[in-house]
């Protein structure tokens, strides 16, 4: 099983049917641009992971991706003229779909944007999903 609580960060989970494998990455920001290549960006963790599926066998045209997360948190950042930060939950989406869009892997479920965190879970042995909204407000569910 594999959870991962998601505001402005993304979550990007593949499942590949005919193998009955299952994966995940979630990354802080959109791209590396630099340093220390870490899985905390978006443009390593999903290559990373891509690549994981292919030693095991995967034939992307086979893999299913859902992408989950991007959210705008910090509302007195989002109002901050001039501010990036309200705009990183976007630009993670953004480069979650690019990437798996030059792998052409099937984009089969999204949930993003918005003002409230995710939990997401998955069952990797199945692909099935598991979505619940936190309220922003006191971080239950």
């Amino acid at each position: 099983m594999l959870k991962m609580i998601l505001g402005s960060c993304a979550g990007v989970f593949l499942f590949d049917p005919r193998l009955a494998i299952g994966g995940a990455t979630h990354f802080m920001l959109p791209r590396h641009g630099g340093g220390h290549a870490s899985a905390r960006y978006g443009d390593v963790a999903i290559p990373d992971l891509l690549g994981r599926f292919r030693v095991l066998g995967s034939n992307f045209r086979n893999v299913e991706a859902r992408v989950f997360g991007g959210g705008s948190m910090l509302s007195a950042l989002r109002a901050m003229p001039g501010n990036q930060m309200g705009h990183i939950g976007q630009r993670n989406v953004e480069i979650a779909e690019e990437i798996l869009d030059g792998a052409s892997i099937r984009l089969v479920e999204r949930d993003v944007f918005g003002s409230r965190g995710r939990m997401v879970t998955m069952l990797s042995s199945t692909g099935d999903i598991r979505l619940e909204f936190i309220s922003q407000a006191d971080g239950h569910r």
